[in-house]
């Protein structure tokens, strides 16, 4: 394979490139069979052991046990925003928002039912998530919602709350780390983050909650009918969904999660050290250092051009994908379970390089 560079997007973002390999041939000649795994029935026995070793590897990298469904879904987690209080929001539900996703999520409950905010970081600009004990949680909400990673921000729920009912949006730093979803009564995230390309969404759910479930204009918008048909109750983004399965097996090669918490700290911690050592040339975007995501590193230059001539000069060192969310500007580095620890080393010292230069 030709020279890959490190790419830091925030998503659709780089995959493991033995997965690329591997879904490259497949897409080619499956299994030497003479035909694509893109071009077989959803239907057919090919697609079938596909998706069914999908959901098992899935279950064994989580540790899920039978009291949850795997699905394949589309639309993005965005359109989740909607679909979930569609289903389960009947009297009110409780948001925690702390970034631009949770305040996504939250606006579209609010489209559908009475949403309360539980708190807030909004008036910081977002440079935190709310602690906990700033939250003023409902005693009846249908459900507990929260973003345990803001990828435009660039912090994290360190540790995941625990409710009765918690609802997770994990998207960029799903499968990056043991994630308690034995605990959780659904959780989701978009694939083109941090599992795999974009349109398909991974969603874990509690089987417990189908019989709470409000009727949908569409079983295309059912849990309940989606578990029960295996996803496909119509033809699922078969392609999208074998990408998933060869990232599953990288991931279980790699050692499995705890292995990838324990890579993925050591990568974050060599950005987060440049920044730090830096004599306030770089400053990180997160007010609470705890809170620091190890998927997204959120930091800023002291202007706007310097700014500009680091992304500049990033890409043609081959890193690309370093420019902050629109919204916020600055600099944002995704450093997600496929960005080898070479990727976070030759950013970190491009950094330092930078900073003795223009400092």
């Amino acid at each position: 394979m030709s020279h890959r560079i490190f790419n830091f997007s925030a998503g659709p973002a780089m995959l493991p490139t033995e997965a690329l390999e591997k879904s490259a041939i497949a897409l080619v000649d499956y299994e030497g069979k003479g035909f694509g795994i893109a071009e077989v029935s959803h239907r057919g026995k090919e697609f079938e052991a596909v998706n069914d070793e999908a959901i098992a590897r899935c279950k064994k990298l989580l540790g899920l046990g039978d009291g949850h469904d795997v699905l394949f879904l589309q639309g993005g987690a965005t359109q989740l925003f909607t679909v979930i209080p569609m289903n389960f929001l009947h009297t009110s539900a409780d948001y925690l928002v702390g970034g631009e996703w949770s305040k996504k999520a939250a606006s579209a409950g609010k489209e559908v039912g009475a949403v309360n905010l539980v708190a807030t970081s909004e008036a910081g600009n977002f440079d935190h998530s709310p602690a906990s004990g700033d939250w003023k949680l409902s005693d009846k909400a249908d459900y507990f919602h929260v973003c345990s990673n803001e990828t435009v921000h660039g912090h994290r729920l360190v540790n995941w709350p625990k409710h009765p009912n918690l609802i997770v949006d994990a998207s960029s730093e799903f499968l990056s780390r043991p994630h308690p979803v034995n605990d959780c009564a659904l959780v989701y995230g978009g694939a083109q983050k941090n599992l795999g390309p974009a349109g398909v969404v991974l969603v874990i759910v509690r089987k417990d909650l189908y019989p709470r479930q409000k009727k949908t204009p569409s079983k295309l918008w059912s849990f309940k009918d989606q578990a029960e048909n295996k996803s496909m109750i119509n033809t699922p983004p078969t392609f999208g969904v074998y990408v998933l399965l060869e990232v599953f097996r990288w991931l279980e090669a790699q050692g499995g999660l705890a292995a990838m918490e324990k890579r993925n700290a050591g990568k974050a911690q060599m950005i987060y050290g440049a920044i730090d050592a830096s004599n306030g040339f770089y400053k990180g975007t997160v007010s609470n250092k705890e809170q620091r995501s190890h998927m997204n590193v959120t930091y800023r230059l002291p202007s706007e051009e310097l700014t500009d001539e680091f992304v500049k000069t990033a890409s043609k060192s081959g890193m690309m994908g370093l420019k902050g969310y629109r919204t916020v500007g600055g600099i944002r580095a995704s450093i997600y379970n496929a960005m080898p620890v070479e990727g976070c080393q030759t950013l970190a010292q491009f950094m330092k390089d930078f900073a003795s230069k223009k400092a």
